[in-house]
């Protein structure tokens, strides 16, 4: 059996056949199968380590609101730690927030100045009230007298972007103020502008019975922050595995270029035959320069072209 059988050559419409769209097809099968398998041990070595009672009854156990909640803003790592202060309701002088979901539903937080002092004041969120249709909902009264506030510590929010410092999403901006008893965010730079109180960077999400009387419902605190674990050799076959499909579409493409390659040569083989056979000398036989290869030459020389470009890929 010659080379040129035992090694058939590929042509650019061979490429779309129905046996090669096969191998299209199953080479990327292969890829992104590599790919899935990367990105799953990507994920089973980056761990998250669970929180342990001690962390959780730490995080549940209030600690003063004044040693969290300062002039400089709350740090974003004890956001969601329980806090507790003590002081008296300014009844006068509480603020709706539009635009507050809660399990789904649209609502407003309640806010009011909780006095701690001779013009010192902190932010109270009282709870979140349902949306009564376009109308500003009935605010309840807080608790009269002088009340120990027990909820979790939160950072001043945005004016700007999505609400959801916290912990809490909130899938649009925040609205803005609509009503004589509304404001648009949370924010102490705001409060200090409508209350006559000095106020610290920061407010307190209530959770006690008494800030919620009025039918208000408690702001779910966000959990502490998670640890996490690497382990290098899950990570190491997710790299593994990514390279395997960098080879692997490399490896194909390299094929096709070879196959193609040899084809071109044997086309231009062929091609010469022709232009050989189409000259002929006065007696109407080839002329002797021009002597026409067999068919055995012709397929040793594209055989030996597909060796050379074999040789030159690699």
């Amino acid at each position: 059996m010659s080379d040129s059988a035992a090694a058939p050559h590929l042509t650019r419409d061979d490429l779309r056949s129905p046996r090669w769209i096969a191998a299209h097809v199953g080479i990327a099968a292969l890829v992104v199968a590599f790919l899935l398998l990367g990105r799953w041990q990507w994920h089973v070595g980056h761990r998250i380590a669970p929180l342990t009672a001690h962390q959780l009854a730490a995080w549940r156990s209030p600690v003063p609101a004044s040693s969290l909640i300062t002039a400089d803003g709350v740090d974003g790592t004890k956001i969601g730690q329980a806090v507790t202060a003590t002081g008296t309701y300014d009844a006068t002088r509480q603020l709706l927030v539009p635009g507050r979901t809660l399990g789904g539903h649209a609502g407003y937080y309640l806010i009011t100045p909780l006095v701690t002092a001779p013009g010192q004041a902190i932010a109270v969120n009282r709870g979140w009230l349902p949306a009564d249709g376009a109308a500003e909902p009935a605010i309840p009264a807080p608790p009269p007298g002088r009340v120990a506030v027990t909820g979790w510590v939160a950072g001043s929010e945005s004016a700007t972007g999505s609400v959801n410092q916290n912990g809490i999403v909130q899938t649009l901006a925040p609205r803005p103020a609509a009503g004589p008893h509304e404001v648009g965010v949370i924010s102490a730079a705001q409060l200090v502008n409508l209350w006559p109180y000095h106020l610290p960077n920061g407010y307190l999400s209530a959770t006690d019975a008494a800030s919620l009387s009025g039918a208000l419902t408690p702001v779910p605190a966000p959990l502490p922050p998670h640890g996490t674990t690497w382990d290098l050799l899950n990570v190491g076959y997710a790299f593994q595995w990514c390279v395997f499909a960098v080879v692997t579409v490399g490896w194909y493409l390299l094929h096709w270029r070879r196959e193609l390659r040899a084809s071109a040569a044997l086309a231009e083989a062929r091609a010469d035959h022709r232009d050989g056979a189409s000259v002929r000398g006065d007696d109407g036989q080839p002329g002797r320069d021009m002597e026409m290869p067999e068919p055995a030459a012709l397929d040793s020389r594209a055989a030996a072209a597909q060796r050379e470009t074999g040789e030159s890929a690699g």
